[in-house]
């Protein structure tokens, strides 16, 4: 009895999941599934995070930055001063008064660097929204894909069947030219004729079935699904001449590839910006608050006093080993690379637009 009810149990989950793999796809499932499994849209969106947790760290500069540090000392030798006391010729040593135990905090704020920050934080934005450009033409081209190899599908399954008809047609027209010839009312050419006919109808049939195969096969591998046999559920479009009269081409300021392009070398250039100025020197406010114990060395002692100082910093970056005027001609190379790459997608947008 345990054996039945595990047998018919096994036989309901084949033949449930036989019925979800067969089953029929629209064209809505099929650009759903297109997005999800499309690697160029995960890719893009992956691009599309990064550039918008850059923009964060670029806009992160212009906060102070706050540090908290701690240590105590668990041996030690203090560095000691000789200091003569007269009429003694003997000098004295006196260990320098260090802190066994401190804790520390120190906040800074770089309040001008040359606009290098703004720069950086212009270029991370510009990135961003190119960023964000590209993901959402990366998913309109594959929706676009999807919608045409759905089709054609549809369409050979369509002149499959068309072909399968006139071979119906013919055989049935060599029938009757066979049948005149018997009677007399026919001659051997006529049924020679009906069968050349035939035999080409015949490669076309065959023809038309590999086209069906292939369109089948290049559209599931499109999806990222494995064949199990599913159907296509859909028609043909049939276009509205309507729509068609009043068709215009997009200009490259409508383009989403193009708008991308744009932004990119807009970045490029305040990169550049920011990485030229590496040569002027920065000026910041800090705090540090201190809270040691230079007394005792016990971490829980209660001999802890406390200390701060407020100043004014300057950081000029007089020689680095050429390390920034690397990056700087780094920045310039990227910009040209940038530019010339806008510039060719506007050169293929303004040539396709002419022949058009």
């Amino acid at each position: 009895m345990n054996c039945f009810k595990k047998l018919t149990i096994a036989t309901l989950a084949l033949t449930f999941s036989h019925n979800v793999s067969a089953a029929d796809l629209s064209l809505t499932d099929a650009m759903q599934v297109s997005e999800e499994n499309s690697p160029a849209v995960k890719q893009a969106e992956a691009a599309k995070d990064e550039a918008k947790w850059k923009k964060v760290e670029a806009f992160s500069i212009f906060l102070p930055k706050v540090n908290v540090t701690g240590a105590h000392l668990l041996d030690n030798k203090f560095m000691v001063e000789q200091i003569t006391f007269p009429p003694s010729t003997v000098p004295t040593q006196i260990e320098l008064i260090q802190p066994y135990t401190i804790w520390s905090a120190r906040a800074d704020w770089v309040f001008f660097d040359g606009l290098a920050n703004y720069d950086n934080y212009s270029a991370m934005n510009y990135s961003a929204n190119a960023a964000e450009k590209e993901a959402d033409w990366a998913r309109f081209q594959v929706k676009q894909q999807t919608k045409l190899m759905f089709y054609k599908s549809i369409a050979a399954t369509e002149l499959e069947k068309v072909s399968g008809q006139n071979v119906k047609t013919l055989q049935e027209h060599l029938d009757r030219a066979k049948a005149f010839r018997n009677s007399g009312a026919g001659t051997n050419f006529d049924v020679l004729r009906v069968e050349v006919q035939l035999n080409e109808a015949l490669s076309e049939q065959l023809n038309a079935q590999d086209n069906t195969l292939l369109s089948r096969q290049n559209f599931l591998t499109n999806l990222g699904v494995d064949d199990q046999g599913q159907s296509l559920k859909g028609d043909l479009p049939v276009p509205n001449a309507a729509k068609v009269t009043s068709l215009q081409k997009p200009t490259t300021n409508e383009r989403l590839d193009y708008m991308a392009a744009q932004d990119r070398e807009l970045g490029a250039h305040k990169a550049h910006l920011a990485a030229y100025k590496h040569w002027v020197p920065k000026f910041s406010v800090f705090g540090q608050a201190d809270y040691y114990n230079n007394i005792s060395k016990g971490i829980n002692e209660q001999d802890y006093n406390n200390a701060y100082q407020v100043g004014v910093a300057m950081t000029w970056n007089v020689f680095d080993g050429f390390a920034s005027s690397a990056r700087s001609g780094q920045a310039d190379a990227r910009q040209v690379q940038a530019a010339e790459a806008d510039r060719k997608s506007t050169r293929l947008n303004s040539s396709h637009t002419d022949i058009s």
